[in-house]
């Protein structure tokens, strides 16, 4: 892997500190959480203290969502990734990774950190492997390498650029990764782990089948910052009834940026700046087009 990749791998420190005796370990725990104080307020957005998140690592089942966790595996597939971007993309910035625990929270992320964009990864998150590392890291570097150009959307985005957004990362994921099905791509896969299984037929089969009913619910609320409209789109909420899946927006935003790369390079794309008005155009665009 070039030496100019870096990765910061903090749960192999972790699980060194972890494995001292038990006299040693709280208080060698607690000091290096708080010399990564800094990390520790940006990767939970200020909702872990340093003393909540070394108290959830010496919870004794934390360890076990890390046992199979291999460093080497996360820098080849990174490499991976990377190596493949650069055959789509000119000249691709080179990733900044960073690892660090969630506790389920997220798989990951991109953030700034020290006044430039890291994508951050939680290897403790359920099946943070195979197929699923690549979609994780395929999708993060997307953002990352679009991010570095546009800078980083603040957190409370509204609707309208989370659509934009989503879509260009799982568009890019699938260009990165074309032997995956676009299933995989979505990682709906993981949709049961949080108690959100997918309805019968599966989350594809839903979308496409209900797809207009997708556009027309996310265009009355595009403008929308609503913790219950982002859940409802992007995150863990059904989207209409109890048998609706979860996070439909993803499967919109790649609708919508597979139908703007016919008129747009990815180039273009990868500078674009979404806002209420484009997005609502692109939309009638894409309704008419079914």
């Amino acid at each position: 892997m070039p030496s100019d990749f870096l990765i910061c791998d903090y749960i192999s420190d972790i699980k060194d500190i972890l494995s001292l005796s038990r006299d040693k370990r709280e208080g060698s725990l607690h000091k290096y959480i708080y010399g990564l104080r800094r990390l520790n307020y940006r990767h939970f957005q200020k909702s872990l203290s340093v003393e909540q998140t070394a108290g959830k690592l010496l919870e004794s089942g934390w360890r076990k969502r890390v046992r199979n966790f291999d460093p080497n595996q996360w820098h080849k597939t990174m490499h991976m990734v990377y190596r493949r971007t650069s055959k789509i993309l000119p000249t691709p910035p080179k990733p900044e990774l960073v690892l660090f625990p969630s506790f389920g929270r997220f798989n990951g992320r991109v953030y700034r950190l020290h006044k430039k964009p890291v994508i951050a990864c939680a290897p403790d998150f359920p099946r943070c492997s195979g197929n699923n590392l690549k979609v994780l890291l395929a999708h993060e570097y997307a953002h990352y390498i679009r991010w570095q150009k546009t800078g980083i959307p603040s957190d409370d985005s509204a609707i309208y650029r989370m659509i934009f957004e989503e879509g260009w990362a799982v568009m890019l994921s699938r260009m990165i990764l074309p032997e995956l099905s676009l299933n995989e791509i979505l990682m709906a896969n993981l949709h049961g782990l949080i108690n959100m299984p997918n309805p019968r037929g599966g989350y594809l089969t839903w979308c496409r089948k209900n797809f207009l009913q997708i556009i027309n619910t996310s265009r009355r609320v595009l403008k929308s910052k609503r913790h219950e409209d982002l859940g409802m789109l992007f995150q863990c909420r059904r989207f209409s009834t109890d048998i609706s899946p979860i996070r439909v927006g993803y499967y919109l935003g790649y609708r919508l940026i597979e139908a703007l790369v016919n008129n747009m390079s990815l180039e273009e794309l990868m500078i674009q700046r979404p806002t209420f008005r484009k997005v609502s155009k692109w939309l009638d665009r894409l309704e008419a087009s079914l």
